[in-house]
């Protein structure tokens, strides 16, 4: 398998990993695939909340550019 490494930007879980071998690490402690999917769901699903509260408070080009960092990583 590839090696990935994801930094989520969430409180409590900070860099998600997978080896070569196909092991699952969350800021160096192995975990199951079962967790780490759960992780990466809960990491897009505050991307999105975050994209929300920029078009309430950004002005329209700025929230353009969000949007295309917001579809770039999902």
């Amino acid at each position: 398998m590839k090696p990935i490494k994801v930094c989520l930007h969430k409180k409590g879980a900070h860099m998600l990993e997978r080896n070569e071998a196909g092991k699952w690490f969350l800021d160096g402690k192995e975990i199951e695939e079962q967790q780490a999917i759960d992780e990466l769901a809960e990491a897009v699903q505050d991307l999105g909340y975050w994209c929300q509260v920029a078009k309430d408070v950004l002005p329209d080009e700025y929230f353009e550019m969000v949007q295309e960092s917001y579809s770039y990583q999902v």
